[in-house]
């Protein structure tokens, strides 16, 4: 190969040099790895003290002067009191070990409220709370206090949105100070989903490839926060109701960002109640956990979140909560699940700038016959391969047959059957046709009529 002013040229004598091809390749790698079947341990599995919300509360103000459940009565803080201790001995008595804690710490001091949980046997991991940038050391000092691991809400910071792209931006960013202040304490922030994060779809460039794709508002606040600041729970029935049931691409997203989801509230869904609202905030459609209603296959579910620290169970306003975390008890110490991770990676090759050139067997005319007008013609092939961005195949000026001191009349001529390239290519044969005219008149010499042709393969894109 060299250099012919602003092209690289491949050039031959007679015989034509042939070079290879390849295109540089790059490639993500999927990379699953599967763990052996098992199940949750136990100091993983917890509920979520919202589910109690009728025994401990009794009944509580919808805010237009009647009360939930019709017809009965608030609680008074004594009794709130005396409702959490029987919901934590219950729960701790039925077998579970952690929970999510909702609503403070119900007039007591945040010792006095771990010593009341601690002492049944529980252990508070998070908190659903306020959260607002103003009082978030508040919120710290107490997570610390009542030995949580993770702070955050049924929801996002106040003030937030993930209507718009700039919207979930600037949810990211506040989550970000958020994590900064709450890892400087060993806890962690999370933000928490319910139907609309999925059913309300953005376009935002996810590969940073220019290219602005379909996707859940969620996905851009995710794509926006520090993953060493922030974390998310992902309440797996609000994901299907936004995702309108999809399980397919329920798992898929779980799987995609299984790190960074810490926690799952495992919540029951049946798609057949008013099917006609979905997506939507409807309670109807929740049910127990692994209950006979329940369509969701819990077993994808865990298996793609493979990085889950806590399965909360949770459902909403259940009739009957304490039964309900008996099933749900059930499907979270039974069910046996592997655990899939997808790690990506980059494979790829170089190739050098190549061009080369080819030729085949030499070509002959065979015999001229004097006093005959005739058009010979003779062929070979040239082979080309080149990995530059174009090419073209060319011949000097080839003159005429010689035949020691006596030259043919008549130039000789050379014909392609392709001489230019806008791409690569690799061994492409090229037909090459050798032409001389005889005229009836021209005079020929005994012997043999021969001449050396250099062809020339070049570039101007290396």
């Amino acid at each position: 190969m060299r250099r012919n002013g602003s092209a690289i040229a491949s050039r031959v004598r007679t015989v034509v040099g042939a070079a290879a091809v390849a295109s540089i390749a790059t490639a993500a790698i999927a990379a699953p790895s599967a763990n052996a079947q098992g199940t949750i341990p136990k100091e993983k599995i917890s509920f979520q003290l919202y589910n109690f919300l009728i025994p401990v509360f009794g009944a509580f103000p919808l805010g237009d002067g009647t009360f939930f459940p019709p017809g009965g009565t608030p609680n008074t803080p004594e009794q709130q009191k005396t409702a959490v201790l029987n919901v934590f001995s219950q729960m701790a008595a039925n077998g579970y070990k952690s929970f999510e804690n909702f609503n403070g710490t119900f007039g007591w001091s945040n010792a006095e409220y771990r010593q009341k949980f601690e002492e049944r046997g529980l252990h508070a991991v998070a908190d659903h709370g306020t959260v607002d940038e103003g009082s978030w050391d508040a919120r710290l000092v107490q997570a610390q206090e009542l030995g949580l691991k993770y702070v955050g809400s049924g929801g996002w910071p106040s003030g937030t949105n993930m209507n718009t792209v700039e919207g979930a931006q600037n949810m990211g960013a506040v989550l970000n100070r958020l994590g900064t202040k709450a890892r400087a304490k060993n806890l962690w922030v999370y933000g928490h989903n319910h139907d609309a994060e999925f059913s309300t779809k953005l376009q935002y460039d996810t590969n940073g490839d220019g290219v602005k794709e379909t996707v859940p508002a969620l996905e851009v606040v995710i794509l926006n926060t520090d993953p060493s600041l922030v974390t998310f729970e992902i309440d797996v029935h609000w994901l299907l109701e936004g995702l309108s049931y999809n399980q397919d691409a329920a798992v898929a997203f779980i799987r995609k960002y299984s790190k960074r989801i810490s926690m799952l509230h495992v919540k029951g869904s049946d798609p057949t109640k008013n099917p006609q609202t979905i997506p939507s905030t409807d309670f109807t459609r929740v049910t127990d956990a692994g209950g006979p209603a329940d369509v969701t296959d819990w077993k994808r579910i865990f298996e793609a979140a493979a990085d889950v620290d806590y399965y909360h169970w949770e459902y909403d306003l259940g009739a009957d909560p304490f039964a309900s975390s008996k099933i749900a008890s059930n499907l979270l110490n039974t069910i046996q699940f592997g655990k899939l991770r997808d790690e990506t990676g980059t494979v790829g090759g170089t190739v050098p700038a190549t061009l080369s050139l080819t030729l085949g067997a030499p070509a002959t005319f065979g015999a001229f016959t004097p006093g005959v007008q005739n058009d010979y013609s003779a062929q070979t092939t040239a082979t080309v391969t080149s990995t530059a961005g174009d090419a073209t195949l060319a011949v000097t000026d080839p003159g005429h047959l010689t035949n020691g001191a006596f030259s043919l009349a008549e130039p000789l001529r050379v014909e392609f059957g392709k001489s230019s390239w806008t791409g690569p290519t690799s061994n492409e044969s090229v037909p090459v046709t050798f032409k001389q005219l005889i005229k009836r008149t021209d005079p020929l010499r005994t012997g043999s009529y021969s001449k050396t042709v250099t062809f020339t393969l070049s570039t101007t894109q290396p």
